[in-house]
Formats: structure tokens, sequence, C-alpha cells
């Protein structure tokens, strides 16, 4: 039976792919075979289903086939492919030619037209507007030939890049040609009822299975625009599952499997004395650990479960999968652990493993601007933009460029975003906002013999925006913290009071300066300890 390929679920880590296909069922068993597809299926993922009236389907078998020659027909398309890219080239090459001609009589015609207007100014015959216009007119035409050139150009170089492709891809093919290559078959037993003599019962069968060899990863383009954040999230399909997917339907989904293929589960973990390890014959690596104080390994993981047989039927009149019509969650099997995208749009991926991109969503985020500034570590002030993922859409882990306005900013990577979690994205130093630290204070004061010493330093820092309009800043600084316990660290000042200190010593301020205004972060501590101990990290 002909089953063409209908619909992709590209994974992050494999694809699954339905078939369907057309027959005509007799009355009584009938076995129905789906032959020529990939010999890495996995034999545990199959799936049938077959629809049609008095209908049952018995049994699902999956077998493995070889071919002697299968990739001649393979290499006659793509010998026929590279003939078509390299008519699309030798096109490009002509019109460059044709442009080439008209270029070179442009800078002939120019030549002649300067010689001779020359003479007709010097003989009062022409002005200078003639002058002027016929230079315009050929300084205008040159221009238009230079730019189609370089159009030409590009175009040429996109072909040669497909030409290169394709010479890869028949390169591959030619390598297989004459060589035994497994396949797999699925076979499925139907029986009909009874029918009339000489008619057959209709049959709509359809073949699912998963296949190694496949992926797709998200791109991101994050563009800020005043406090508007556009994302446009892209993905990239690539695969080598040894079959090419037509254009058909495709899913995204971002299920994947966790590193056990069952739920983990723990273990006691014993602390004791410690105690001489003793060499034991045959004393197992759990036990040396738990002697030693060590968390205790878990044990090994069962292999996962399968059907009987290896293989899963389904019968007809199943639950059909629920339709996903946008980039959007829905509530379907492999939402319980994750989300599926359909794109919008069908997407041919060959199985030559080059990427092949396509769009998923684009929407709009509302971002909140700040500064951040360590001048400790840097005198800089670095913009910032964040905001909060209030689209529907689980955002995965993926390089990310970004745009502040028109003007491209860096790349960076986004980590994984669920819906309402925020985003954070930073946008390169902002030298409209100055940042100056300055150490104000230092003093050590004296101590009698037996006494303690203080130690009194103090910092101020400067904040200036000379930004068009009013801006947050964030200054970060630290305090030492001390690390034994006849050394004290005291803050006594802080001018203004710091929004947030913590245990470590670190203080944050949070500050909002007008148009032009400047500020100063101002804050003292003291060291004190005895006069006979040296304290290092200052």
């Amino acid at each position: 039976m002909e089953a063409p390929i209908t619909a992709v679920t590209v994974f992050t880590d494999g694809a699954r792919i339905q078939r369907t296909g057309t027959t005509s069922v007799a009355a009584g068993r009938q076995t129905v075979e789906v032959t020529g597809l990939p010999a890495g299926l996995d034999p545990a993922s199959v799936r049938v289903t077959a629809r049609g009236a008095d209908l049952a389907l018995l049994n699902v078998e999956v077998r493995r086939g070889f071919a002697a020659d299968p990739v001649r027909e393979q290499v006659a398309r793509l010998r026929a492919e590279i003939e078509r890219c390299r008519d699309a080239v030798q096109a490009l090459d002509d019109e460059d030619t044709a442009e080439e001609a008209r270029l070179k009589f442009l800078i002939h015609l120019s030549g002649a037209a300067a010689t001779a207007l020359a003479r007709a100014v010097s003989f009062g015959r022409a002005g200078q507007d003639e002058l002027t216009s016929m230079a315009g007119y050929l300084s205008g035409d040159t221009a238009e030939a230079l730019g189609r050139r370089r159009d030409i150009a590009g175009r040429r170089r996109a072909a040669h890049r497909e030409l290169e492709a394709a010479e890869r891809r028949l390169a591959g093919a030619e390598k297989r040609v004459g060589q035994p290559t497994a396949f797999s078959i699925v076979a499925a037993t139907l029986e009909a009822g009874a029918v009339a003599d000489g008619e057959t019962t209709p049959a709509e069968v359809e073949v699912s299975y998963h296949v190694d060899g496949a992926s797709w990863r998200p791109l991101y383009d994050l563009t800020l625009d005043g406090e508007r954040l556009a994302v446009s999230y892209l993905a990239e399909v690539t695969q080598q599952t040894g079959e090419d997917w037509p254009a058909v339907e495709l899913t995204l989904s971002t299920t994947r499997q966790g590193r056990h293929q069952v739920l983990p589960e723990l273990d006691p973990w014993y602390v004791r004395r410690a105690q001489p390890l003793l060499a034991r014959a045959g004393r197992s690596r759990a036990a040396a650990k738990a002697l030693s104080g060590g968390p205790i390994p878990p044990p090994a993981l069962p292999p996962q479960l399968a059907a009987p047989d290896g293989v899963y039927a389904a019968a007809a009149g199943g639950a059909p999968e629920a339709a996903m019509l946008s980039a959007e969650p829905v509530d379907s099997a492999e939402a319980y652990a994750g989300v599926a995208y359909r794109v919008q749009r069908p997407l041919a991926v060959p199985a030559d493993g080059g990427p092949q991109k396509t769009s998923i969503a684009r929407f709009e985020l509302d971002a909140t601007l700040d500064h951040l500034t360590v001048p400790v570590l840097a005198p800089e002030a670095y913009l910032r933009a964040t905001a909060v993922n209030s689209s529907s859409l689980l955002l995965l882990p993926g390089p990310a460029r970004v745009f502040h306005g028109s003007q491209f900013t860096g790349e960076t990577t986004l980590e994984t975003v669920a819906a309402g979690e925020e985003i954070e994205l930073q946008l390169g130093v902002d030298d409209q906002v100055r940042v100056e630290r300055q150490l104000k204070r230092r003093s050590t004061g004296k101590a009698v013999i037996g006494g303690t010493r203080t130690i009194d330093i103090g910092y101020e820092i400067t904040v200036e925006n000379h930004r068009g309009g009013p801006a947050r800043v964030t200054v970060k600084d630290r305090i030492p913290v001390s690390a034994d316990g006849d050394i004290k660290v005291r803050l006594r000042e802080a001018s203004p009071s710091p929004a947030g200190q913590t245990d470590l010593g670190e203080l944050t301020w949070e500050l909002k300066l007008d148009a032009g205004q400047a500020a100063a972060v101002r804050y003292r501590f003291t060291v004190e300890h005895p006069a006979q101990v040296t304290v290092t990290g200052l």
C-alpha cells in the first residue's frame, strides 16, 4: 500500500512520522504492508489505525527488509536537481555578462561624450546646462548598472550554495549505490465483513512511528523599540532519518525524555563516624561510599517498559489527536509533558542534515528599562530591559539576536522562560549615564597592647544622567565579610540608606534621576580587630 508522509511531529531528540494510505479489502483477512520505512525506526513506537465499514485490525508486525540498490532513483533525481542548479547559475552568469557589456559601453560613451562636450563648450556651441545634463544621465545609468550587477552577484552566490549542497547530497548518495540497504516494513492484518461478490471494502490505514536523527532548536530575534519588546520565535529543524519529509503539516514539540526512563527514586543518605576501610573481596561500591560518609549511588534503573512484541496496535475508532491550528499551547496528549506548536505553513525538510528555518510566532511584550552599575568592578552603567512573558508560549533555551530599534546590539542566550516568567536582556554600556567611585576615607586607629584596632573606610559613588529623559539606576557595591570571629565589620553610615543588604555584604541602591540630574551614594564601614592580629583582604 502506498502511504505517503502526511504529518511530522519533531521533538528535540527525534520525530514522529505519520503516513496515510487507502486500499480496498475483500471479505475475510488480508495483510497490508507499508514498505521502505527507515531502518532506524523504533518498533515499540509503531501505531496503526484502520478505518472502514465493518473492518477490524487484528495484528501489527514490524519486519526488516533489504534492498539491493534502492538509491538509484534518488541519484537520478539529485542529478536532475544539479542540472537545474547549474542552469540557474549559468543564466545569472549570462545576465551579469550582459550588464558588464552595458557598463563598458557606458564608460566608453562617457569618455567620448566628455571629449565632444568639452569641444562644444570651448566653441560656444554648448553651455554648462548641457554638460551637467549629460553627466547626470551617464552617472545615473552607470549607478543603475552597478546596482544590477551587485544584485546579480548576490543571487549567484545563493545559487552556488544551492548547487554545492546538491552536489554534496549526490556524492553521499553515489557512495551508497549498489550497497544493500536495510529498511523497515509495517504489516497490518485486516479483516473485513461479508460483502457482495466482487466487491471490496475501502479502508484508510494510518501508520505512525518514532525515529531518531531529527531535532529542532529555537532561535530568537529580540527587538526593543521604546518600552515594547518584540519577540520573533523561530525554529531551526534538521533531520538525517533516511527519508525526506515533503511539505506537509509540521508540529514542533517541546516534550523531551528525561535522564532516566522511569521516575528516579531516592535512597537513604547515611552519615556516620569515619572507620578504616577493610579491603574485602566482593565489597560493593555502594558499601564503600556508605562507610566513607558519601551518598549511596542510586541503583541501576530498569529498562524502558515495552508493549508485548514491541508493537502498539490501535484499533479503528480511537480518539483523534487535538488539532493545533496556531503556534499556541494546546490540550493534547503531548501537552502533559510539554507544549506543541503547529507550524502555520507546511515545511519540506530533506534528510541531508541541512537546517531549515520556520517561524513559530511573533508577539510583543511590555518592557521596563533601567540601568545597572557595579562600579567596584566596572565604572560603567549597563542598560537592560526586563519583560514578563505574558504570552502563552514556552520559550526554550536558545541563541537570540538583540536589536535596540534598528541597531544590532549583540547576541545572548535565552534560558527556559515559561509563561509568566521574566526575561532580562543586557543591551550594553550606556555612556550617557556616567559613574565614578572614589575612596574618601581610610584611617587606622591606634591601640594599646592587648587592645582593639579600628580601620575606618568610606567610599562615594557619583551617578550622572546625561540622557534626554529620566533614568532608573541600580547601584551595587559591597562591604567586607569577616571570616574570623575576632574581626568585626560594621556598616556605620550609608546615605541614602540602601534598598537591600545581604549577609554577604552586598549593598543595593535604587536611584531615580531626571535628565541632567546627578546623585551621590556615600557609605562608611569599620573593621575592628585585636591589635596583634593582621587583617588581610582589605
